[in-house]
């Protein structure tokens, strides 16, 4: 008796669940009572991420070419065209991170923002010197290291934040190794190096879940020379 209860409850639940999924299936046709579909939350985040890689870009090319021909006079003329090669090296990482974001977005169902619709403007107290170029890129870099940093955190997904977490290591990368050349502490005698670490590696990338007050972002930028 109880096996055959429990083989008609199985199949009086089966059968409900059928009636159930046809009169789901029918209300999505009919499209009356449908829940309305819900943007994925990391789209906009992901998407402001894209932008800054975009500007990044933009930054890259409109410094390369100073670095590649320095105006006569320029201290740094000399170094101008070995720091051209790696600003176009950097633009490459830039982009692929930009072909990433753009994936991820559109795998979500999102529309990337475009690159059309970034407009970059050097910042006030730019001249086209190389170390201008440099402490431009530095600036930059930092930000966008920031940027991930404190956009991660709000997103949903792991796989958001798989990604946005492996482009913040490449950004602050790239902004160390430019700190470290605008600092000047990058020489033959390790000695040197030693005695400066703290100006090598500033500062902790974040102190706290919480605003980075002691981190990264605490570091002033450089100030352009005229």
């Amino acid at each position: 008796m109880t096996m055959t209860t429990h083989k008609f409850l199985s199949r009086r639940a089966l059968l409900g669940g059928v009636a159930v999924t046809g009169s789901a299936l029918a209300l999505e046709a009919c499209g009356e009572d449908a829940l309305p579909v819900v943007a994925n939350p990391d789209i906009p985040l992901l998407n402001s991420l894209l932008a800054a890689e975009y500007n990044a870009i933009a930054a890259y090319a409109a410094g390369i070419p100073i670095l590649d021909m320095p105006t006569p006079g320029d201290p740094l003329a000399a170094n101008g065209p070995a720091l051209g090669v790696i600003a176009r090296s950097w633009q490459g990482h830039h982009r692929e991170h930009a072909a990433q974001l753009a994936a991820a977005i559109t795998a979500i169902g999102g529309t990337p923002v475009l690159a059309s619709a970034i407009t970059f403007t050097p910042p006030t107290g730019f001249t086209a010197t190389v170390r201008n170029v440099m402490v431009l890129a530095c600036n930059a870099e930092k930000a966008a290291a920031v940027l991930y940093n404190q956009t991660v955190k709000s997103m949903s997904a792991a796989s958001s934040r798989y990604i946005a977490g492996n482009i913040e290591g490449a950004e602050t990368q790239h902004f160390v190794i430019l700190y470290t050349l605008l600092k000047q502490v990058v020489a033959a005698n390790p000695g040197n190096l030693i005695s400066m670490i703290n100006e090598v590696a500033p500062k902790a990338f974040v102190s706290s879940v919480g605003a980075a007050t002691n981190g990264l972002s605490s570091i002033a930028d450089f100030t352009y020379t005229a």
